[in-house]
């Protein structure tokens, strides 16, 4: 029988929210109990690539883009600065690039027309120039018209990669599953992804989920191993009540996203709430004013909040429905807690082994 303890999370994902000594001294703490720090791409926010950067350079833990947005960036860019990062961890230690399509500030600023088969360029461009490939640039003409490329133009790092970096794939609609099937090497699922959300996980709704385990068996009947990862998002401090209304701003980005509301909306989620948050951030509310609208209900169902005590029972309930559904891969995703500092600490001194109790987690 699997034990909890076989099935640990293994990363856990610190936002670019905090200024970035923070977020590297939380690092340090986190590093003692898990193997990777995930750190997200977001436009507008610290550098995530310089955050993986100085993470892997401390030589404790591995890194991972969680997840990198291609469509904000250049995919020449990107390959460069993975390919960096993997020089500066150690060599026991991983580094993994995940990606996705953008959420709403991503839509926000850039037209997302024909945004898969960009990607699709995007990873395959990558792919390319981590295998020392000297590549035709006019081999990509989407990513060619969209940046500006000459017809003539090749390019190829100047250095080697020194390790695999696999690459991982956002949870999303059919179409995104398809090309995550083709060109990556898995899937990552949030908690705050409505259909695999720990509602729509412990209420027996495993429709997503059952396409994604078979996902996996077929690219593992033919040879090609894929994962499956999930990020279970928790917030905690010793003040549960601040963990709740901090955690409450991640639920509200989800309630606020119309395009997500179909998903909620067949997990059961609290939709007058959805609706209400929607408003607020529309009439321009900031959104920790606007997550005052999110029920007790909603957020529950997408993260982990509270005390120390309160996450870890809850959070040994969702690994529970989540390894039951199909996944034996997790890490804990952010926001982690109001302050980065504390919730490093109690996760590592409280949480984790209340929750995998046969694990050593320092």
């Amino acid at each position: 029988m699997t034990t909890l303890s076989a099935v640990r999370p293994s990363g856990v994902q610190i936002a670019p929210w905090v200024p970035a000594g923070e977020i590297l001294s939380a690092s340090s703490v986190l590093g003692a109990a898990f193997s990777t720090i995930w750190v997200p791409d977001q436009m507008l926010s610290r550098n995530a690539h310089i955050l993986m950067s100085a993470i892997a350079a401390g030589r404790q833990v591995g890194v991972a883009s969680g997840v990198t947005i291609p469509l904000s960036r250049n995919p020449i860019d990107i390959a460069s600065a993975m390919a960096t990062v993997a020089e500066l961890v150690a060599p026991d230690c991983s580094v993994q690039m995940g990606v996705g399509t953008g959420g709403s500030l991503v839509s926000s600023m850039f037209s997302k027309r024909a945004v898969l088969d960009l990607l699709r360029e995007c990873i395959g461009l990558i792919r390319r120039l981590w295998a020392g490939e000297i590549v035709l640039l006019r081999d990509y003409p989407l990513l060619r018209d969209r940046l500006g490329w000459r017809e003539d133009a090749i390019a190829q790092l100047s250095f080697p990669v020194t390790k695999p970096i696999p690459i991982l794939m956002a949870v999303g609609g059919p179409k995104t599953r398809d090309l995550a099937e083709d060109v990556t090497d898995g899937m990552i699922c949030t908690s705050t992804y409505p259909a695999v959300s720990y509602t729509a996980l412990e209420s027996g709704d495993h429709a997503i989920v059952g396409e994604l385990v078979a996902l996996r068996e077929r690219r593992a009947a033919a040879g090609r191993p894929f994962r499956l990862l999930y990020g279970l998002n928790c917030c905690v401090s010793q003040d549960g009540d601040a963990a709740r209304e901090f955690a409450r701003r991640q639920a509200a980005i989800v309630a606020g996203n119309p395009a997500l509301w179909p998903d909620l909306s067949r997990a059961g989620f609290d939709m007058e709430s959805c609706a209400k948050v929607r408003t607020a951030l529309r009439g321009g509310a900031p959104l920790a004013e606007a997550a005052r609208d999110v029920s007790d209900d909603l957020l529950d169902g997408l993260l982990v909040s509270g005390t120390p005590e309160d996450c870890a029972e809850r959070m040994r309930a969702v690994e529970r429905s989540a390894r039951s559904a199909g996944f034996g891969e997790f890490y804990l995703g952010a926001p982690l807690g109001p302050d980065i500092g504390e919730a490093a600490q109690l996760l590592v001194e409280k949480v984790l082994p209340a929750v995998w109790p046969n694990d050593r987690w320092r």
